[in-house]
This record gives C-alpha cells, sequence and structure tokens, in this order.
C-alpha cells in the first residue's frame, strides 16, 4: 500500500466522510428513538406503518439502525482516513478490487443503504424528506470512491 503521507485528495474524502457522519448520526438518533420507544410514537411513526413488513414494532428496525448504519458508517469514516491494515480484509479486496478494503467498505454501504431505503418505499405508506436525503448520500456513498484520485489512494 502507498505511504500514509501520500496526498490524500481532500475534498472528496471529506465530502464522503460528512456523508458517513450523517447517515451515523442518523442511524444512532433513529435506532435510539425506536428502541427507546418500540411504538415509533417519537418518530411520529405508527405502528401500523409496519403492516407490510415482517416486524411487529420498531425494535429490530432500530437495532439495525445503529448496528448497520450508525457503527457501520463510523467505522467506515475512520477506515477511510486512517486505512487500517486488516489482512484478510485486504486480501479479499485485493481479489476483487485491488483497492483498500475500507475503499471497497464505502461502496457496499452505499449499496446497501439504496437497497434499505428502496425496499422502504415499497413496503411504508408514505415518502419522508429524510429518505430522499439519504439517497442521495448513498449515490455519494457509492460514486465518489470511484473518483480516479480516490482510486489511486486507497489502490493496494
Amino acid at each position: 500500500m502507498k505511504n500514509q503521507a501520500e496526498h490524500r485528495p481532500l475534498f472528496p474524502l471529506a465530502l464522503l466522510s460528512l456523508t458517513f457522519l450523517i447517515v451515523g448520526i442518523n442511524g444512532f438518533i433513529g435506532g435510539y428513538l425506536m428502541l427507546s420507544d418500540p411504538s415509533g410514537a417519537p418518530m411520529g411513526m405508527p405502528v401500523s406503518d409496519l403492516a407490510r413488513t415482517p416486524f411487529q414494532n420498531f425494535t429490530i428496525p432500530g437495532i439495525f439502525l445503529i448496528m448497520l448504519w450508525g457503527f457501520g458508517s463510523m467505522i467506515a469514516l475512520i477506515a477511510l482516513w486512517f486505512r487500517p491494515q486488516i489482512a484478510i480484509f485486504n486480501r479479499l479486496m485485493v481479489r476483487w478490487t485491488h483497492e483498500h478494503w475500507a475503499w471497497a467498505f464505502s461502496v457496499l454501504m452505499g449499496i446497501a443503504l439504496l437497497i434499505w431505503l428502496t425496499v422502504q418505499i415499497f413496503t411504508l405508506p408514505a415518502l419522508a424528506p429524510i429518505q430522499i436525503i439519504l439517497y442521495i448520500l448513498a449515490f455519494l456513498m457509492v460514486g465518489l470512491p470511484f473518483i480516479p484520485q480516490m482510486r489511486d489512494y486507497y489502490h493496494l
């Protein structure tokens, strides 16, 4: 891997970091609200909104928000800046992408968020403004890593 002192692509990396920070904070707050009151009342979402889902209340979605979008986003954010060496992850990525695992994790998180939001559109009764914002952030998560300077910086 290239030297840590090598020039970071600051603008796209900062924008991608801000994206993960927003998604992560949203995941922690939304998950906390869902777990603190699984009826969905703090978020103005009645349990009846879950009628077309396998969930009886907001407990499982709250856990997903905290674990996947909260912690997952923070892991991606830290890994993008510090590029920690985790041998098993790097070996997998060398075979598939030839980029550091943080690069691939960012893209995968964006794809997962796109899928998560699309499922919401088909299962929940209404589209909320936060979903539109999250769609934009998900596209940034997928697209920003493909900027040539980002690929060069994370190339193994």
